[in-house]
Order: structure tokens, then sequence, then C-alpha cells
């Protein structure tokens, strides 16, 4: 059953802590979680305190590094400031984490730090390695398992308690030289215990160990103290250690470290003694075990690769140069010992209780039915046979394990990358829909204001160019007429006549511009009728080709013989064409050539006329079709505004492409199936 933790065990609910900030919701940790204590919730990583046994793998995992533990450090800083006695018992793994020449030189950094007595924590191997040899001889019932990695027992209380009565019931090395210090120096000194491992800080909250340690750091705590303290352990002088000395014990921190210890006669032999190690072989093993395959006098587990490769052993060094440190060290320390002396020193404690009990804290959560199982694989689209990924981006190894995890509380449906991708793929499309029609809609609306704003001002121009053209038409008219009366009056030989036929001439080219001004404001209705676009533009080259400027110039057409026939006033239509041929010819300076297509495209009839002469200026482009606007040496700059209009009126538009040193292209757009009352109001000026 599942039982509420004591107040003495809540102390570790929020060990291991997130920095949210620096955590990217990957879900790696979750995939590392043996047990599957960390979910991911809609802002932050959650871990749930009573699923956790501080292995520490989510820690050292961690891409981003944005899990830590929350350890005693603190504590030890306020014990040490305030002048208590403390003693720094340092585990065994510490000759491999600390970057020195000499192991010793670790105890003169810690009294430098502020610790009264320095210990080695392999001497509680000693009397485990007692402990256990005398169980192991003794043991004719159930295989045993070694209670001497926390995370191991941890996982069995809570998750595989039926194993409960394998775990040896002895306690660790830690707890056992915890209980030593106390015996010696009594209940006033503070036990510090150094550990690379998290899960020892679990393991001194359980009740039935309680009180053997008061506090808990890391390897790294002790790191980041040194430095702040600015102490360069390296250039220390050696210290000898405090307290009782190990002797085998200190090999305790590699694999089969426990078994060594116990004596040579200990050493792996197949179905009797074994060891595992690794967080996938040791948890399997565990559930094999379980269920009855695995048979086996003695089981040495540990979690990791050894207590020299703890999570807070942060040394680059590989696990096989920190495991002959630690070698090396064990056998130069032994040869200095007398083996007797040892064994008297083991003497002293021999009464001292390593005996401990283990509790039943399962972790039971209720198994969903298989239909709660598949409402959740349909919801993410996940249902087997063909839409199960098992793709682990969510952190569990199934589609199927994470279906029961959500049912059970543990993940959150929406969690699932190739779900919350294909969700995201959905809104991005409907957010690219909306945008192409919004933009779609704003370039509408820009061209309709622009057309307005042109319409009203070709308006104004037209009305005034009306004024303008009426007012001078009268007294162009008298200049006209007296000039022709004083050419009659003059001989044929007066010198004279060359300045009257100047003003006639003159007279007359004003004439025209006044012409080209009432055309560009005059109302004047459409003459509409079955109009076929490319015999319009046959009868428009036929005027022109014969022309001296065409010479010259190449003309390709590209006629659709699909297109169909348009109702529209095909005089006018004449003029749009005649008058942007002719710009192309004058502006190739009848040299070039020059191309003319059609073609249907949707609703519309296209004619692109393109030449290949010099371009046109950007910065003249939006002034093509302003009334008097000409780059021509005598032109009126009325021909492209009174094609404009003539567009304009058959509700079509004039597009303009040019590139400089390579020609331009005029596309007019005329629409298919205009009719009489689709056109614009007769009676309104050509431009409006």
């Amino acid at each position: 059953m599942k039982r509420k933790l004591t107040q003495h065990e809540k102390q570790i609910d929020q060990k291991i802590e997130i920095n949210d900030q620096e955590c990217r919701r990957c879900s790696y940790c979750v995939q590392l979680c043996p047990t599957k204590a960390i979910k991911l919730e809609k802002n932050t990583i959650r871990i749930i305190p009573e699923r956790c046994i501080l292995c520490g793998s989510c820690i050292t995992g961690c891409p981003q590094q944005a899990m830590s533990l929350s350890s005693g450090l603190s504590m030890v800083k306020n014990a040490i400031s305030f002048g208590a006695k403390t003693i720094a018992c340092v585990d065994p793994a510490f000759p491999a984490v600390f970057d020195v020449k000499h192991p010793r030189q670790l105890v003169t950094a810690l009294k430098l730090l502020g610790f009264t007595e320095v210990w080695e924590g392999a001497f509680g191997v000693e009397l485990v390695s007692q402990a256990y040899r005398k169980l192991i001889e003794n043991n004719t019932g159930s295989p045993l398992i070694s209670s001497f990695c926390p995370v191991i027992v941890s996982y069995i209380q809570k998750y595989l308690p039926q194993l409960i009565p394998n775990l040896a019931p002895i306690v660790s090395p830690m707890i056992l030289i915890g209980k030593v210090a106390r015996q010696i120096k009594g209940d006033d000194w503070k036990i510090v215990y150094i550990t690379p491992c998290p899960a020892q800080i679990g393991e001194t909250t359980a009740q039935e160990v309680a009180g053997a340690i008061d506090h808990i750091i890391t390897f790294r705590d002790i790191k980041q103290m040194l430095a702040e303290a600015g102490i360069d352990q390296g250039k220390l002088e050696e210290t000898e250690f405090d307290g009782p000395r190990p002797h085998l014990g200190r090999i305790i921190s590699v694999i089969g470290g426990l078994n060594r210890s116990m004596g040579s006669s200990f050493d792996v032999l197949v179905d009797e003694v074994s060891v595992a190690y690794g967080r996938r072989q040791v948890i399997g093993l565990l559930n094999q075990m379980a269920a009855g395959y695995i048979q086996a006098g003695f089981l040495d587990l540990i979690y990791c690769n050894g207590c020299i490769d703890g999570p807070f052993v942060d040394r680059e060094l590989s696990v096989l140069g920190r495991r002959q440190i630690v070698a090396r060290y064990t056998k130069s320390e032994m040869a200095k010992q007398n083996i007797s002396e040892v064994h008297k020193e083991l003497e002293k404690y021999k009464e001292i209780d390593v005996q401990r009990d283990f509790r039943n804290i399962e972790q039971e959560l209720a198994i969903p039915t298989e239909e709660e199982i598949r409402a959740i694989l349909k919801k993410i689209d996940k249902l087997p046979p063909n839409n199960n990924l098992d793709c682990r981006a969510c952190g569990y190894a199934t589609c199927r394990d994470k279906a029961i995890a959500v049912a059970q509380g543990l993940a959150e449906t929406q969690y699932c990358l190739p779900y919350l991708l294909d969700e995201s793929n959905k809104i991005y499309q409907q957010l690219e829909k909306s945008h192409r029609e919004l933009q779609k809609s704003h370039q509408e609306l820009e061209q309709a204001q622009y057309q307005l704003i042109r319409t009203e001002k070709l308006a104004a121009l037209g009305q005034l160019a009306a004024g303008v053209a009426h007012e001078i038409n009268n007294p162009l008219g008298t200049i006209t007429i007296y000039a022709h009366i004083l050419l009659k009056g003059l001989e044929a030989d007066d010198p004279r006549r060359d300045d009257v036929m100047l003003i006639i001439n003159e007279a007359n080219r004003t004439k025209g511009i006044v012409q080209g001004l009432l055309s560009f404001a005059r109302e004047t209705k459409l003459k509409q009728d079955s109009t076929d676009i490319n015999e319009l533009l046959e009868d428009t080259l036929g005027l022109l080709v014969n022309q001296s400027l065409f010479q010259n110039i190449k003309i390709k057409k590209g006629f659709s013989q699909e297109l169909p026939t348009l109702f529209a006033d095909a005089t006018q239509l004449k003029q749009v064409f005649l008058n942007i041929i002719l710009n192309a010819a004058q502006a190739m300076e009848g040299r070039g050539g020059l191309a003319i297509t059609t073609w249907q495209d949707k609703t519309d009839i296209k004619i692109k006329i393109r030449d290949t002469g010099p371009g046109i200026p950007p910065e003249q482009v939006g002034k093509l079709f302003n009334p008097f606007f000409t780059t021509k040496e005598k032109g009126t700059g009325l021909g492209l505004a009174i094609s404009y209009g003539i567009i304009e009126r058959h509700s079509g538009k004039i597009d303009v492409e040019t590139e400089l040193g390579k020609g331009s292209a005029f596309t007019i757009s005329l629409p298919i199936g205009s009719s009489e009352k689709g056109f614009q109001d007769e009676t309104k000026t050509v431009l409006i």
C-alpha cells in the first residue's frame, strides 16, 4: 500500500532543484529517470518526490545543466562559522575525485576550511564487510542482495517491495562510520559525510538509521568551498587522517569492491557471488529476480559504475583511470599497515549494531483499463498498429507507456512531440492561409486606393484640361485666320512669308496639343461590339509595319488561338495599341525586337507588348501615365494617359515591367464576359 512520508523523510522532498530559466523542456531527464519521477507540465519540469530515488541521472544527464542538488552545505558552513566541532568523513572515492598528487593534501585543505577532524569513511567498510562475510557464510535461504548502494535499496523499497526480504539487513558503510564517530566523540560533535552520490542524502533521512550522520555534502560542494576560500590544495603539505584507519575497505568505491573487501575467498563465483552494475542491467536484473528468473547466493548490485562514477564526480578522467588511482592508493596504504593492528582496531567496535530493517514504501499506482489507454492513444493519434511511433521524444519507451503514464497522472497528454508538431502544423497552415488572404486583401485595398487617387487626380486634370483647351481654342483660331490672311497678301518672293508660315505651323502644332487635351478630357461613349483582340492587333500592326521607323525592327507574334471574343470598343483599343507600339519603336530608335503575345488567364485576356529598348528608369515608372509627362523632345505626354483612361473604362488595367538595358513590357488585362452594364457609366469623363 502507498503510505505517507514521515516528517523526517519529508526533508528530502525538494532536494533536486530545477532552474526554470535554463530548462528547455526537452524531456531527456524523463527518459533517463528509471522511476518516471519527473513530470513535464505546462511551464516547467516537476520532480515527484515520493517516486524519486535520488539516483542523480537527471542531474548528470541534463544537457542544459538545469538541475542541481540542494545538500546540507549551508548548514555545514553555519556550523563551522559558529565554531562547532565537526568531523569530515570522506567517501572512499575521494582519491579519484580531487586532482592532487598526494591524497592527504585534501586533509590539510579540509582543516583549513574549518573542519576539526578528517576521517576516512572507508573504515565503515571494514566493519560492514565482516558482517557481510558472516551473513553469506550462514545463509541457507533465499538469494541475498547487498544493501550497500542506497539507490538500489530505495528502488526495491518503492517499486519491488517483494524483494525486501532479500536485502542484506546491514547498514551501509556511511551509516556505520557515523555510528563509530558518534561512539568515539559523543553527541556534541557534528558528523559530516562528503559523498559523490545524492542517494546517500535520502538514506540518512530514513528513520531506521536516522541520527548517524548530521549533514551530507558533495564533492562538488567541497570544490566550491575551496574555490571560495582561495585554497589550492595541490600546493599544500600533507596531513594524516584522524580516526580509526581502514585497510582493504578503501577499494569499496570500484566495481566488485565490496566482495574484495570481504577477502580473497569472496572473488566472483558464478551462481554464488555475482556483481552487476549500470542502470539498465541492474533494473532489468531486479525485475527478473522478482519474477523468479534469477538465482544466486549473493548479488552485489551497484546502480552506476561504482562510487568513483557518482553524479558528483567532476573529473573528466575515464572510469578506468579513476579505478587505477583508487587501487594504487589502497595498495600503498595497505603496505604501510600491520594487519594485526588493523584487527585490534576492529575489535574495539565489534559491539556496534550493524543491523537494519527496510520498510515497504511502495509507490502503488492504479492500472488503467485497456479502454482508457486506447482513448489516450486516440487523442494523440497514436493508436496501433499504424500510428504508434515509439519515438521516445516524450521520455517514455513506447506510446503505450506514455498513455499509461498519462492515465496515472505522471504525464500530460499534450506533451507528445509528433502530436505537438502535427497540431502546430495545422495551426501554422491556418495562420498561413489567413496571412495569404489578409495579404491579398491588403494588396487589393492598396490597389483600389491607388486607383481611386489616380482616378480623382486624372479627373481633376481632365476638367482643367477641358477648360484650358476651350480658352486656348478661340485665340488660337484668330491667330490662324489672320496668319493666313497675311500670307495671302504677301508676294511669292517676300522674305516675310517664312515668318508667317512659322506662325501658321506653330499654331497648327498648338492645335494638335489642344486636340489631345480635348481627347483626354472630353466625354466620349464607348462603342462596344464583339471584338477579336488578335485581329485588332493585326490591323494595328498593318498600319505601322510599312513606316520607315519599323523597317529595322523584328516583330515576333505569339497570339493564342483560343481567345474568346471580347465585348469592347475596337477603335479606342486600337488607339491604345498604337500608342504603346509606337512608344516602343521610338524607344528602340528603330532598331531591335518587338514581341507581342496574347493569352487567357482565368477571367482576363492578356496582351503583352515587350521591346528590347533601353528600359525606363525606376524613378520614372510611377509617372508614365501622368498627363504631360514625356521624355520625347516634341512629345505631348498625353498618349499613355489617354491609353490608361481607355483601358480603365474597359474595367481593365495596364502593368509595366522594365529593366534598364534590357527593355520594357506593357501588359494589358481586359476582363472576359464584360457586357455594356459591366462598364463604367459612359456619361462620365473618360478617366473617371
